[in-house]
């Protein structure tokens, strides 16, 4: 049996039904209930942090995917940070040292690397916030824990911005502004955005899981081409069956703005949309190379048009549902 942390979220969900698809036995550990409890053998709800909720969902095991993490952009302090995502880990570390799991995934970020463009697998991470941080901290946890039994096997996936259905971050935000068209350029367009599609994501690190051996194994995962922001706000229009935008404002007008709402989010603990940490994010190039996974074989079944084209449909189906969900948050 496989344990899956953040098993009720985004990545979790559809990582969690395929392995039940291919027959494998799923237990789950998260924060949340979960939707559907079909999918896994087991569910504990609990925190990555308390070891008693660990060894729980750790029974039977012999192999862990590590997807539970503090991640938002928003409203998460430094500390929380490091809390969650390295002190979690640690946690699980120790209490699979304890039930003799010799088997763990770890899904990281890219950003580890920082503003350092472009990456590939061999790029020297340098990040440059605290989510970054934590994810590299935690890394270096997870290469500790694997040095201290020859027999035990890691994978460490960089993944970079997932996309897909079900998806409520940076993306979705995209999607919905375009779809309903109140997108605005601000900027060009021309920064490179690299993008993995969820399926895909989950499909390669089933592979990787079939090919587990002692040691650690680093590596990158991002969707080919790399495509400019211009590029993807294109085939999200055209998806959508809408006109390509065109309105723009410039980046030194749009900044000054945003500024208020950073203002507002910081007095009122609101969440707001546009943000000048955003509008930075979004026009500042973002180009991960995986070469790796693909030089093992991995041939991912969406390109990255079929995946947009998924996003945008399950968004304009679930519309409403959404909006109203939106109301009551």
């Amino acid at each position: 049996m496989i344990l899956v942390t953040g098993n009720a979220g985004f990545i979790g969900g559809y990582l969690t039904r395929a392995l039940a698809v291919q027959g494998t036995k799923v237990s789950g550990l998260d924060l949340r209930s979960l939707p559907d409890p079909k999918v896994v053998e087991t569910h504990t709800q609990g925190n990555i942090l308390d070891p008693d909720a660990a060894g729980r969902a750790m029974k039977e095991t012999n192999c862990i995917i590590h997807l539970a993490a503090a991640h938002k952009d928003f409203g998460i302090t430094r500390d929380e940070y490091y809390r969650v995502n390295v002190e979690g880990t640690k946690t699980l570390l120790r209490v699979a040292a304890a039930m003799n799991v010799r088997k763990f995934i770890f899904f990281s970020s890219v950003a580890v690397y920082g503003a350092t463009q472009p990456s590939n697998d061999g790029t020297t991470p340098n990040p440059n916030n605290d989510y970054g941080g934590s994810k590299l901290m935690t890394e270096e946890a997870i290469r500790a824990w694997a040095n201290e039994d020859p027999l035990r096997s890691v994978v460490i996936l960089r993944p970079t911005v997932i996309f897909g259905p079900r998806n409520r971050a940076n993306i979705f935000r995209l999607v919905r502004q375009v779809c309903d068209r109140q997108f605005l350029w601000v900027g060009d367009g021309g920064n490179i955005k690299s993008v993995a599609y969820v399926e895909n994501v989950v499909d390669a690190a089933l592979m990787l899981l079939g090919r587990m051996a002692p040691g650690v194994l680093t590596l990158n995962y991002s969707d080919r081409p790399q495509l400019t922001t211009k590029q993807i706000v294109d085939i999200i229009a055209q998806k959508a069956g809408i006109p390509i935008p065109g309105k723009r404002i410039p980046l030194s007008l749009a900044l000054p703005a945003a500024r208020i709402f950073d203002v507002l989010g910081t007095i009122t603990g609101l969440d707001f949309p546009i943000t000048s940490a955003r509008i930075r994010k979004f026009n500042t190039p973002t180009c991960h190379h995986a070469e790796t996974i693909y030089k093992m074989g991995f041939q991912p079944r969406f390109s990255i048009e079929q995946g947009f084209e998924k996003n945008v449909s399950w968004y304009l189906s679930h519309k409403g549902d959404l909006d109203q969900a939106d109301t009551l948050d």
